[in-house]
């Protein structure tokens, strides 16, 4: 028996920089992604923001709340799980501005990544 995982994602839209956007209310609705292997539940968990591409495959009708609902099925050909907005705000180095180290390369212009 081959072993897949579903998963049920809420579609937004997306950022300047590619990310899901936070705002729920800008949804076009519910997909249903399927990768055919396992994968471990606890690394995608409830509520955790993703990017999928794939091919889809075909739709079903599963119950939401009182009503059924048509869900498109995508086959997923790569995902992304996205750091939480604390974790990527950690990574970030915040802007230096003037003083008395500021060099050459310390302007307003130009901003170092966070490794060198």
């Amino acid at each position: 028996m081959k072993e897949e995982t579903r998963i049920e994602i809420l579609q937004l839209p997306l950022t300047s920089s590619l990310q899901p956007s936070f705002d729920l209310s800008k949804s076009q609705g519910r997909f249903l992604a399927i990768q055919k292997a396992f994968l471990d539940p606890a690394t995608v968990p409830a509520g955790t923001f993703v990017t999928v591409t794939g091919e889809v495959i075909g739709s079903v009708t599963m119950p939401l709340d009182e009503t059924e609902y048509t869900s498109v099925i995508v086959e997923i050909k790569n995902l992304r799980v996205w750091p939480r907005d604390e974790d990527a705000y950690s990574r970030t180095r915040p802007y230096i501005g003037p003083s008395l180290y500021w060099g050459p390369y310390w302007s307003p212009y130009w901003r170092p990544w966070p490794y060198w």
